[in-house]
């Protein structure tokens, strides 16, 4: 269904960006242009994601009217639907907290104008329906978020930044290439031109697909992985992050990972997962590399004393339990990511957001000198509690139904100790969540802090109350996250048919293909099927239907 009113979400960072480019001094006018931008964007998004469950479509505009392959798409499925709003409500969070933490000084370095242009670079490449408008969303996002992350200018902050860049330069080069190489192979850079020629090709006895095509699918693999901060190309994460303002870190702790997690998701099942050959190299890697992100990144989270450390080693293990649910290729696998990645935006966020708050009261976040938050601040402590309980999965909260679908749907003889890796992963986050509750929150104050004799914090100590008045618009961003994080869990049910319709466009490529290139789905369905496999797709797609009966959760997530 075409919709040219998808370009707002593009339209509303870019118009905010470019006003609070020219009002960067004037905060408060600012503030009120950028809160109005977010408000605007995470409404739109939402209205757009609604329409399309209710009236069960895809909603495309195709820029300048050129239709696809030949001009710019703008794709709002499900999945890229659940992406966006996910996205623009973090976003906005993020923002407000910032009204607390963020020096008045910090904020006048375009700020306002910056975190705008990095939205709009994240919106594009959840939306965009092209590998080289993916690249260019990439740039866009990136061009951002490097004078963001030297915000301050301290000495560790421009050291972190310099490999953040220098690593993201070197993928943005095999990225392009990457792009010049499939328009090369196949004529076309179009995500649903793309999937039809290599199925139509796969489905063809008598045809071949080019060679390098496995080689192309793990050259944008490595792009898309160090986006992601897949093992083995994790190790910018863990320094830089926690060199950032806590908004900041929070913003891009909750959004960027996420992007590298879409584009696989987004390739490999409309693409490379056509072809048996690519698919099972694809497959081996992004196992393995799953395996190790998960365990190695919980298990960094564990040995750390820091919460800001510890925070960004689980930006880690959780991107571990996406990648291991892409490889799975049923609906459920996809619905069980879907609904982990917005969670782990929401849940993921505010825990960053609350280390802010946090540090304002103890001046730092080492927990050797951090304790007695519990009774200084229990509003803090109770929104710190149940994020954390969520990003374990404890049920019924939010991070329990998405990890539950993910590992149901692994208990396979190929992927069944991905599954075991994933419960282990659990437990060991369960320790560094409440190894932060009991040094941050429910143990005493420390000697150090109460003599006043740390002098190495990195905020001023100032008295409770004071903390308090001065964190009111941080308490509302972290409460307004909570907030959605226990509606996630409430109504899990409610937004599990959601991802559960986004697994079945990504599982199936069929409805994407039609509703991009505008032709009947019937006829995309009998050029891109085998005929030798077509009564066997029909009676597998009808398995998968029955399969997970949309009456009840437990019912769909149950064995």
């Amino acid at each position: 269904m075409t919709n040219p009113q998808l370009f707002l979400l593009i339209a509303l960072p870019v118009a905010a960006g470019l006003i609070n480019t020219a009002l960067a001094k004037r905060l408060a006018l600012a503030r009120t242009i950028g809160c109005i931008a977010f408000g605007g964007l995470f409404t739109t998004s939402l209205i757009f994601l609604i329409d399309i469950v209710r009236r069960d479509t895809i909603l495309v505009s195709q820029m300048g009217d050129w239709p696809a392959p030949f001009g710019i798409s703008l794709v709002f499925d499900c999945f890229s639907g659940l992406m966006v709003t996910a996205s623009s409500a973090v976003a906005f969070a993020a923002y407000i907290h910032s009204f607390s933490t963020l020096k008045a000084e910090t904020e006048r370095r375009y700020f306002h104008p910056l975190i705008q242009f990095l939205v709009l670079g994240v919106n594009m490449s959840f939306l965009t329906g092209d590998l080289f408008n993916l690249f260019v969303a990439f740039e866009v996002m990136l061009l951002a978020s490097y004078p963001l992350l030297t915000l301050g200018a301290t000495r560790r902050q421009t050291a972190q930044a310099y490999k953040y860049v220098m690593l993201n330069l070197a993928a943005s080069t095999v990225f392009v290439m990457a792009a010049g190489m499939t328009y090369g192979l196949f004529g076309t850079l179009n995500f649903a031109d793309l999937s039809r020629i290599v199925h139509e090709i796969n489905a063809d006895p008598n045809a071949s697909l080019p060679t390098g095509f496995t080689a192309l699918g793990v050259i944008l693999l490595f792009v898309f992985a160090l986006k992601g901060a897949f093992f083995p190309l994790w190790f910018w994460l863990p320094d830089a992050y926690p060199t950032t303002p806590t908004p900041i870190a929070g913003l891009f702790a909750g959004v960027l990972t996420k992007v590298g997690v879409d584009a696989i998701g987004r390739l490999f099942a409309l693409v490379f997962a056509a072809d048996d050959t690519t698919r099972n190299v694809i497959f081996v890697i992004i196992a393995v590399s799953a395996a190790f992100t998960m365990f190695l990144g919980v298990l960094g989270a564990v040995c750390q004393h820091e919460v800001r450390r510890i925070l960004s080693n689980h930006v880690i293990s959780q991107v571990g339990y996406m990648a291991f649910g892409l490889i799975i290729l049923t609906p459920a696998a996809f619905a069980g990511v879907a609904f982990h990645v917005i969670h782990n935006m929401v849940v993921k966020s505010s825990l960053f957001l609350c280390c802010g708050a946090m540090e304002r009261h103890s001046g730092t976040d080492d927990l050797d000198r951090m304790g007695g938050l519990l009774k200084r601040d229990t509003l803090l402590a109770v929104l710190f509690f149940v994020p954390a309980m969520s990003l374990v999965g404890l049920p019924p909260l939010s991070g329990f139904f998405g990890k539950l679908v993910i590992i149901r749907e692994g208990w396979t003889p190929d992927t069944w100790w991905l599954s075991v890796v994933g419960l282990l992963t659990g437990a060991l986050t369960l320790l560094s969540m409440l190894k932060i509750w009991s040094y941050g929150f429910w143990g005493p104050k420390p000697k150090a802090d109460a003599d006043h004799a740390d002098d190495h914090t990195s905020e001023p100590k100032i008295d409770a109350a004071t903390a308090r008045r001065s964190l009111r618009p941080a308490y509302l961003a972290i409460a307004l996250l909570v907030a959605a994080a226990l509606y996630l869990g409430v109504a899990a049910e409610q937004v599990y048919r959601v991802a559960y319709r986004a697994g079945e466009e990504l599982a199936d490529p069929t409805r994407y293909i039609a509703a991009v290139l505008q032709v009947p789905e019937d006829e995309v369905r009998q050029r891109i099927t085998p005929p030798d496999t077509a009564v066997a797709l029909d009676s597998r797609n009808n398995v998968n239907a029955n399969a997970l009966p949309q009456t009840a959760l437990l019912e769909e997530v149950t064995p």
